[in-house]
């Protein structure tokens, strides 16, 4: 007879959100930040939290990811990076809420469609030299 096993139970709670990131083919690519700034988006709970708080948070748990694979940042550079991290994910977020950064690009959606696909050409043409 065979004997029923019966599956074990984690009695800890974890606290903080584990990051979850594709390890096939092309995913790969994919940047923890923007993962983390994703998940939090979808984890939103707290109406009265505002932009600087949501910024902090995604910034603090990427920080927290970063020491977690143990990769330092040095203290000296540690709040140039924080505020580096806190544009990029302001940027993020305001292109998320309204798909795109300006006016401009929004008044003119085939210029800025233009723009960002010679961006993208010129970014090609560097990486292949």
């Amino acid at each position: 007879m065979k004997s029923a096993k019966s599956p074990k139970k984690n009695s800890t709670k974890k606290t903080t959100t584990e990051l979850k990131l594709p390890k096939t083919g092309a995913a790969k690519a994919i940047d923890p930040l923007y993962v983390i700034f994703e998940q939090h988006l979808f984890n939103f709970a707290d109406p009265d939290s505002d932009r600087k708080t949501f910024i902090a948070q995604v910034v603090s748990d990427y920080i927290g990811y970063l020491r977690k694979n143990n990769i330092i940042v040095p203290k000296s550079l540690e709040q140039p990076i924080v505020e580096e991290l806190g544009t990029q994910v302001n940027t993020m977020l305001v292109k998320k809420i309204y798909g795109c950064l300006t006016v401009n690009e929004f008044a003119d959606p085939v210029a800025s469609a233009v723009r960002s696909a010679k961006k993208r050409v010129k970014a090609r043409a560097a990486k292949t030299g």
